[in-house]
C-alpha cells in the first residue's frame, strides 16, 4: 500500500504538468484564432454598414425628352400618338385601359391610362383620358366620367442611360412604394420564412438537401433574401464552400445588424431579372416598365407574381420569349401564396385567368443617339464622367420625340430617294454614302426640338449638325440683304429697301490679287432687278453688288450678332456663303430672324435633377435683342415669297401648306444642299451632301427641300395656324416694280411693298413727263441707284 501511494504521488505531478502543458497550448493557440475571428468579423461588420448604410448602388445618369402636351384643336394624328406610347413602353390593350401604362386604340378616339411621373416640365398624375382624333387634329379630351378638359399631358420618354463600367438598369423606390401584392409573392418564391428566421434558414437548407440528393443534383437552392442580398452585393458567382460560409456568416450578421424591412427593400431593388441587349435589369421598379409599361405600385397580383417567379431564373421565365414558362411559374407562384394565406382563392384563380400582357419592350433606353452624344459633351463641361455614371441623375431635355422621329424617318427615306432619283447620286452609291443632317428648334426659346446627325449612327457617330463645318451657300445672303436694310434704315452708304433696283450684269472685283467674276446658277443676266426678286430667286450676281455697296465688315458684324460667330474672312465671294459654318449655327442665325431679331442661344439641356430630387441646374431661355425688329421683318417678308413665288415655291407641289419663311442654298459645284424654312414658333434645318464634300448634282430645292416639306408637314402640332407678326415701324407703299420708287398715277403698274418707316422711296420718276423729267434732273431728283 505504501508503494501504492508513493506512485500515485510521482504520476500526480507529472499528470498536471501535462494538463497545464496543453493548457498553454491551447490558450496560445485560441488566444490568436480568437483575435482573427475578431478581426474578421470587424472587418466584415465594417463591409457590411459602409454599404448599407452608404450608397448601396451606383446609378447611371437618365437622359429624358420633353413631355408632351396634348391639347385640343392641336394638329396631330392617332397613329403618332400610339407610336409615341409605344415608344414609352405602354402596354397596348383591347378593352378599357384599367391600369396606368396602357392603352387603346378605338376607331378615332385614343383611351390611355397616363402613368405618374414626377419629373420634367409638367409632372403628370396617374389618370384616364380619351382623345378624339378627327382628320389629323384632336377634337376633344375627355377625362374619367366623361368629363371635358382642355389638355391631357404625357410623361417624358427615356432616351438613353449614361452608363459607366456597369451597365445596369435600377430604378430605386422605397418598401413603401412597392405593393403589399408583390411583397408577398417575392416571399412565396423566394423565402417564406423571412420574417421569422435570423439570416439563415436551416429548414430550408435541409428541405433543399433531400430534394437535391433524390434528384442526384441541385435543383433546389436553400439560400435565404438575406442570403441572396449578401451574394449580390458582397461576394461573387463562385460556388465554394467558403463563399457559403462567408455568405452564411455575413447574412446572420445583417440580420443582427438591420431592420427585416431595410434588407428586404434592399433586395427588390437589387434583384437581377433579365437582360435588355447588354444591360441587366435590376430592381423590381426597372422590371415593372421594362416588362408591363407600368410603375411597380401599379402592378396587378398576377404581374407581382410573374416578376417574383423569374427571380429564380430570369432568362428561362423571360415573358417576351418564353411566355408559357412564365405563366407556369406565375401560377406556382400564386399557388405558393395561397398556401401561405397572402392571397385568398378567389384572388388567385382571378390572377390565374389574366392573360399574360406584356408592354412594348421600347422604353426609349436607345433613341436619338445624336442627341444623347451631343447632350453627354455638354455635361460633360459641367459634371465628371464618374459623376454621370454613378450619381443617378436625371437629364431632361428639349427634345420633342414625335418631331425626333419624323426626323429621323423624313431624312432616311429622302436619301433613299435621292439614291433612286438623283442621277449623280445614284451613279455615286457604291463609291459613297449620301449623307444629311436636321435641325429642329422652336426659335422663341432657341430648345433644341429635334437632331439628327446624319443617315444611321451605327455606320457613323460622326454628327454633321454640329460638328460639320460646310459651306452654306445660298443660305448666308439673307445676312447680306439684312445688313443694307439696316443700313438704310441709320442712313449708311449702301442701303437697300426690298422695292430698291439692284443690277443683274457681269462684272468683276480683284480681291487679294485675284480676279473675282461671279456668275449667276442659271448663267442668265436679268439686268434691272428688285431687292425681293434678286432675293426670293436666289440671285448671285445683284447679292455680291449689294455686298460691295452696303460693305463685308458691315455683314460680317450682322451675321454673328445673328449667330454666325466664326472668323469670318471679308472676301467677295463671302456674300455667296463661301465660308465654312456648322448647321447648328446656321439654324440659330435664321432664328434671330424668325423671332424678329431676338437671339436665342441654343439649347437641349433643360434641366439636371439629383437623385434625391434636388435641381442641379436649370437652363433658361438665354435671349438677348440683337437687330431692329423692322429690319428682321423685311427680310423674313422676302423669305416667305421665296416658299410662294422663289426657288422654294415646289414646296406646293410637294405638298407644304402653310405660312413659312425659308431660304434654299447650293454651293459652288452641288457639293452642298440646304434648306432652311420658319415659322415664328419652329424652325427646320436641311443639309445634303457627301462627307468628303463630292459633288452631288443637287441643288437645295431638290436635295433638301423635299425632306423639310415632308418633315414639317408630320409636325404640324409645332407650327400650323402661327402667323408672322408684324412689329411697329412697318409701313406699305404701292411702288413701280421697275423703278423700285413710289407708284404714281403715270406708271404702268404698280405692287405692294413693306419698309421700314423713314425709308420709303421717293415717287417714281421712271414714267413721268418730259418737262417733269427735265425738272427733276435739274434739281438733282433722280432716283437712285444701286
Amino acid at each position: 500500500m505504501a508503494k501504492e501511494a508513493s506512485a500515485q504521488k510521482k504520476t500526480a505531478p507529472r499528470r498536471s504538468g501535462r494538463r497545464g502543458r496543453r493548457a498553454r497550448w491551447l490558450l496560445g493557440l485560441g488566444v490568436p484564432l480568437a483575435v482573427v475571428v475578431a478581426i474578421v468579423l470587424v472587418v466584415v461588420y465594417a463591409q457590411i454598414t459602409a454599404t448599407f448604410e452608404g450608397r448601396v448602388w451606383t446609378l447611371p445618369a437618365r437622359v429624358y425628352s420633353a413631355g408632351l402636351h396634348v391639347v385640343t384643336g392641336m394638329t396631330i394624328d392617332g397613329d403618332t400618338l400610339a407610336a409615341r406610347l409605344q415608344r414609352t413602353g405602354y402596354e397596348k390593350v383591347d378593352s378599357l385601359p384599367a391600369r396606368p401604362g396602357q392603352y387603346r386604340v378605338h376607331g378615332r378616339t385614343l383611351d390611355v391610362y397616363v402613368r405618374a411621373f414626377a419629373g420634367g416640365d409638367r409632372p403628370t398624375k396617374a389618370i384616364r383620358g380619351t382623345i378624339a382624333v378627327d382628320g389629323g387634329t384632336v377634337t376633344s379630351i375627355t377625362g374619367d366620367g366623361g368629363r371635358r378638359v382642355d389638355a391631357i399631358d404625357l410623361e417624358p420618354e427615356l432616351l438613353s442611360l449614361l452608363f459607366g463600367k456597369q451597365q445596369e438598369e435600377r430604378q430605386v423606390v422605397s418598401l413603401s412604394q412597392v405593393p403589399k401584392s408583390l411583397v408577398s409573392a417575392v416571399l412565396a418564391a423566394e423565402d417564406s420564412r423571412f420574417f421569422h428566421h435570423a439570416g439563415i434558414d436551416p429548414l430550408a437548407i435541409l428541405r433543399a438537401g433531400f430534394a437535391n440528393m433524390r434528384r442526384g443534383g441541385i435543383v433546389q437552392g436553400g439560400s435565404t433574401i438575406t442570403q441572396q442580398t449578401v451574394k449580390n452585393l458582397y461576394l461573387n458567382q463562385e460556388r465554394t464552400l467558403w463563399r457559403k460560409v462567408r455568405e452564411a456568416l455575413m447574412a446572420v450578421m445583417l440580420d443582427l445588424r438591420y431592420p427585416k424591412d431595410r434588407i428586404l427593400e434592399v433586395y427588390l431593388n437589387e434583384v437581377y431579372l433579365g437582360q435588355r441587349g447588354s444591360v441587366a435589369i435590376c430592381g423590381m421598379q426597372a422590371a415593372a416598365n421594362y416588362f408591363f409599361g407600368r410603375n411597380v405600385q401599379d402592378l396587378s397580383l398576377a404581374e407581382s407574381a410573374t416578376l417574383a417567379g423569374m427571380i429564380r431564373n430570369p432568362g428561362g421565365y423571360n415573358p417576351f420569349s418564353h411566355a408559357d414558362r412564365a405563366v407556369a411559374r406565375r401560377n406556382l407562384v400564386l399557388d405558393a401564396m395561397l398556401e401561405d394565406g397572402t392571397a385568398d382563392k378567389a384572388s388567385v384563380e382571378k390572377a390565374k385567368a389574366e392573360p399574360l400582357r406584356v408592354a412594348s419592350g421600347g422604353a426609349g433606353y436607345a433613341r436619338a443617339p445624336y442627341v444623347v452624344d451631343f447632350v453627354r459633351a455638354q455635361l460633360g463641361e459641367m459634371y465628371s464622367a464618374q459623376a454621370l455614371s454613378e450619381e443617378g441623375l436625371a437629364i431632361y431635355t428639349t427634345i420633342d420625340t414625335v418631331a425626333q422621329a419624323r426626323a429621323e424617318a423624313s431624312l432616311s427615306k429622302g436619301l433613299e430617294r435621292l439614291e433612286t432619283d438623283a442621277p449623280l447620286v445614284r451613279r455615286q452609291k457604291k463609291l459613297r454614302t449620301l449623307q444629311g443632317c436636321v435641325v429642329v428648334t422652336d426659335p422663341r426659346s432657341g430648345a433644341i426640338l429635334a437632331l439628327v446627325g446624319g443617315r444611321n449612327y451605327q455606320d457613323s457617330q460622326f454628327n454633321r449638325a454640329v460638328q460639320a463645318r460646310r459651306q452654306p451657300g445660298s443660305c448666308f445672303k439673307p445676312f447680306v440683304y439684312l445688313a443694307a436694310f439696316e443700313a438704310a434704315m441709320d442712313g449708311a452708304a449702301g442701303g437697300l429697301t426690298p422695292a430698291s433696283v439692284l443690277d443683274d450684269s457681269p462684272f468683276e472685283i480683284t480681291s487679294g490679287g485675284k480676279v473675282w467674276s461671279p456668275a449667276n446658277y442659271d448663267g442668265e443676266f436679268r439686268g434691272d432687278i428688285p431687292v425681293r426678286a434678286a432675293l426670293e430667286d436666289s440671285r448671285n450676281v445683284p447679292t455680291a453688288k449689294a455686298a460691295q455697296a452696303v460693305g463685308l465688315p458691315r455683314i460680317i458684324e450682322a451675321a454673328r450678332r445673328c449667330g454666325l460667330d466664326e472668323n469670318f474672312q471679308p472676301l467677295p465671294s463671302l456674300a455667296l456663303g463661301a465660308q465654312e459654318v456648322t448647321p447648328l449655327e446656321v439654324a440659330t442665325a435664321y432664328g434671330t430672324l424668325a423671332t424678329l431679331g431676338q437671339r436665342t442661344s441654343p439649347r437641349i439641356i433643360r434641366e439636371v435633377v439629383a437623385r434625391d430630387g434636388r435641381t442641379l441646374e436649370m437652363h433658361a431661355p438665354e435671349i438677348e435683342k440683337v437687330v431692329r425688329p423692322a429690319a428682321a421683318f423685311l427680310v423674313d417678308d422676302i423669305l416667305r415669297g421665296v416658299l410662294t413665288r422663289g426657288t422654294a415655291a415646289s414646296s406646293s407641289a410637294l405638298g407644304f401648306r402653310g405660312d413659312a419663311a425659308g431660304k434654299t442654298g447650293t454651293t459652288d459645284d452641288t457639293r452642298d444642299a440646304w434648306f432652311v424654312g420658319f415659322t415664328p414658333e419652329v424652325l427646320a434645318l436641311v443639309w445634303v451632301g457627301y462627307d468628303d464634300n463630292a459633288k452631288t448634282g443637287l441643288t437645295g430645292a431638290a436635295g433638301a427641300l423635299p425632306i423639310w416639306v415632308d418633315l414639317m408637314m408630320h409636325i404640324r402640332h409645332r407650327w400650323e395656324g402661327s402667323t408672322f407678326p408684324e412689329p411697329p415701324g412697318i409701313v406699305r407703299v404701292e411702288v413701280d416694280p421697275e423703278s423700285g420708287g413710289a407708284a404714281t398715277g403715270s406708271c404702268p403698274s404698280r405692287v405692294a411693298e413693306v419698309f421700314a418707316a423713314g425709308t420709303e422711296p421717293p415717287p417714281c420718276t421712271l414714267h413721268e413727263g418730259v418737262f417733269k423729267r427735265w425738272w427733276n434732273r435739274i434739281f438733282h431728283r433722280d432716283r437712285p441707284r444701286t
